[in-house]
């Protein structure tokens, strides 16, 4: 199942034009680690379904959903 789950993650980052680096900065900023090899995989499927769901090419860690800019 891991090796379906790194195939389908790879193909997604290549569908949204991410570089390897790009990759591990998430990888570091929300899991806390440098490689989806460290990866359990419940994170592994995290990450799959934040990659479908992401439209935008480069990963924008200043994004936030939900977030307003209104008071």
């Amino acid at each position: 199942m891991t090796d379906n789950l790194m195939n389908q993650i790879d193909a997604q980052m290549q569908r949204l034009g991410w570089t390897v680096d790009q990759g591990r900065e998430h990888l570091q900023k929300y899991y806390g680690v440098r490689s989806r090899l460290l990866l359990t995989e419940e994170q592994l499927d995290n990450f799959l379904l934040y990659l479908q769901l992401t439209d935008s090419p480069t990963p924008n860690p200043d994004e936030r959903p939900n977030q307003s800019n209104h008071l």
